[in-house]
C-alpha cells in the first residue's frame, strides 16, 4: 500500500499565499494560474479596486509583487478592444480579411496576466538564488506590442516580406461543412495533397509560397481554386489525401466547443 507522501501531488507554490486586485479580465487569469500552481488566496479577489496588483508571499520568501494594468490611465486604453486597436493586434489579425479585425477573446488581457505570473515566478527564483525581491510592472499595452513585435520588425525592415501581404488564407471548408486547417513544411507533401484532390497544377504551385510564409505575414493570399477544390471533397476524402501525402489536416472547433472541454485542471504537467 502506497503511503500518502508518495501519492499526494505536490505543486510548486503549495506553501505560498497571494492577495490580488485589478481589472477582472487580467486578474482572473493571474489568480487562476497561481491557484493551479498551488498558491491560495488570503482573501477574496478585488476587481476594479484602486490598488492594482498581486502579492505572493510565504514559504520563506519575501513578498513578491506584480502590478498589471491595461495601460497608463492617460493613454485612453481601458479595455481589451482599445488595447487591441492601439497596439496593432487588430491590424495584424485583420490582414486575412483586408481590414482591421478584433480577436474575439481576451487576448491582450491573457498575455498580460501570463507575463505578470512569469514575473512573480522569476522573482521567487531570483530570491532562491540570493537576489533581492523585485517589483514587476506590466500592462496590456506592452503585452500587445510584444505579441505583434515580429510584424512590427518586419514592417520596419529595409527588405520587403518574402511573400505578398494581401487578403486571403486558410481555413478551408470541405463539401460537408467541416472547417479545417492544413499544415505542412514540405512542398512535396503540399503538392501531393492537392494533386490527390485534383487541384489545378498552377494553383498549387502559386499557393505554396504564400502558404509557406503565412505565419510571418499573418495572411496567405491563396488562389481561389484551392478553396474551390477543398469545397468539392468530403472530410473523409480530405483526411485520406492528407494521410497519403504526409500533410496534416485539423478540423477547427468553435470557442464554445473548446470552452466545454475545460475541466478546471492545469494546462500543464509537472
Amino acid at each position: 500500500m502506497a503511503s500518502p507522501a508518495t501519492t499526494q501531488t505536490v505543486r510548486p507554490l503549495d506553501t505560498l499565499r497571494f492577495d490580488a486586485s485589478g481589472p477582472p479580465q487580467i486578474t482572473s487569469v493571474v489568480t487562476d494560474h497561481l491557484r493551479l500552481l498551488g498558491a491560495r488566496p488570503d482573501r477574496p479577489v478585488h476587481v476594479d479596486a484602486p490598488a492594482v496588483g498581486t502579492t505572493l508571499a510565504g514559504g520563506g520568501f519575501a513578498p513578491a509583487h506584480a502590478a498589471a494594468t491595461w495601460a497608463d490611465p492617460a493613454s485612453g486604453l481601458a479595455d481589451e478592444a482599445t488595447v487591441q486597436a492601439a497596439t496593432g493586434i487588430m491590424a495584424v489579425h485583420g490582414r486575412r480579411d483586408g481590414t482591421p479585425r478584433g480577436l474575439a477573446v481576451d487576448y491582450a488581457a491573457t498575455a498580460t496576466a501570463v507575463l505578470a505570473v512569469q514575473g512573480l515566478l522569476a522573482n521567487l527564483v531570483g530570491q532562491a538564488r540570493g537576489a533581492a525581491p523585485a517589483r514587476v510592472t506590466t500592462g496590456a499595452d506592452r503585452a500587445g506590442l510584444l505579441a505583434v513585435s515580429q510584424y512590427l520588425a518586419a514592417a520596419g525592415a529595409d527588405e520587403g516580406e518574402a511573400a505578398e501581404i494581401a487578403a486571403g488564407g486558410p481555413p478551408f471548408t470541405s463539401a460537408d461543412g467541416i472547417v479545417f486547417e492544413l499544415e505542412t513544411l514540405d512542398p512535396g507533401a503540399w503538392a501531393a495533397f492537392w494533386k490527390a484532390l485534383e487541384a489545378p497544377a498552377d494553383a498549387l504551385r502559386t499557393g505554396w509560397r504564400p502558404f509557406q510564409f503565412r505565419y510571418a505575414t499573418a495572411c496567405a493570399p491563396l488562389p481561389a481554386a484551392l478553396h474551390t477544390t477543398a469545397r468539392s471533397h468530403g472530410w473523409d476524402r480530405i483526411r485520406r489525401a492528407a494521410a497519403a501525402s504526409g500533410a496534416e489536416v485539423c478540423a477547427l472547433r468553435s470557442l464554445v466547443d473548446r470552452a466545454a472541454e475545460h475541466d478546471g485542471a492545469a494546462p500543464w504537467s509537472l
